[in-house]
């Protein structure tokens, strides 16, 4: 297989690594089997821009929760509450591809690492949409004879709602801020890591071992699956930088901002600026109290 292409300008052949039509592995061997860093950053380079160029977009919509209010019901002064809160809109993200290929499926990792650790539009905890399904599961409720009352209803999912936005802030708090052009440098880079350190198949020489570490079909499928696996982790290694948390430290959440913080105590529940500003607010309530009423 031809994987260079001759490129001819005023001066000289410039060869350009070409891996449109190739196998992943092929692509890594070659990487490994390079003669110079040089050739091995162009088969890098063309690697990348096989990622960024791929079909399988990052993409965000809005998903709706829904229901239909029984046209007997309608008129009713439960029917009518009920169907104020018919609709409810919250934005989703496509977190699977159908696409076989090395190209989508480790972009689709990658479009997925940053909705769960960046994306603060995109909130969907357990919780959250627990809360935001309330005024749904109270309609079953209510057509399945569960007796409930106008008053009762309106305060059960104002109450809700109400709480669905604080959860979603403290969710949106907790993802890092990264812009989504900063985004892909941040993953050349644990790509280009995740090249350096990958092994090829042949170098185990006990194959019962990779099979114990990866189920997997091909050369490829291994590959994939090693790529992505490499980048969990090395996302996790960029939290703990982010938050400015010691490797392997248990972690825990700051009770304020919720930001990572080593839970090296039981007693430990905010991080150094949160706990900074609490005790000024303490001290300027003191403060407060016991001079300025004295």
């Amino acid at each position: 297989m031809n994987i260079w292409v001759n490129i001819l300008n005023s001066r000289k052949v410039i060869l350009i690594y070409n891996c449109d039509e190739m196998y992943l592995y092929e692509i890594i061997e070659d990487y490994k089997d390079a003669s110079s860093q040089e050739e091995k950053e162009e088969i890098f380079r063309a690697f990348c821009s096989s990622i960024w160029s791929c079909d399988n977009k990052r993409r965000t919509y809005t998903k709706c929760i829904r229901f239909k209010i029984r046209k007997d019901l309608l008129n009713t002064e439960l029917g009518q509450i009920f169907n104020t809160w018919s609709l409810i809109e919250y934005k989703y993200y496509k977190a699977t591809t159908k696409d076989e290929n090395w190209r989508s499926i480790i972009r689709q990792k990658i479009n997925n690492i940053y909705t769960r650790y960046f994306d603060k539009e995109i909130v969907l905890g357990k919780e959250y949409l627990h809360l935001i399904t309330t005024p749904k599961r109270l309609y079953y409720e209510w057509i399945s004879g569960s007796e409930l009352d106008a008053q009762g209803v309106t305060s059960i999912i104002d109450n809700a709602i109400d709480d669905s936005l604080k959860v979603k802030r403290r969710l949106q708090s907790e993802k890092m801020s990264l812009s989504w052009e900063d985004y892909k440098k941040v993953m050349e880079g644990f790509l280009h890591t995740a090249f350096h350190n990958c092994k090829l198949i042949e170098s185990y020489e006990d194959k019962s071992v990779v099979s114990s570490m990866f189920d997997f079909l091909t050369e490829d499928h291994f590959y994939v699956r090693y790529i992505n696996h490499s980048l969990d982790g090395l996302m996790r290694n960029y939290q703990r930088k982010y938050y400015g948390v010691r490797q392997h430290r248990p972690l825990k959440r700051c009770r304020s901002c919720r930001c990572i913080i080593e839970n090296d105590s039981k007693n430990r529940q905010y991080c150094k600026s949160c706990k900074k500003e609490i005790r000024k607010r303490i001290n300027r309530n003191y403060y407060i109290k016991t001079v300025l009423k004295s």
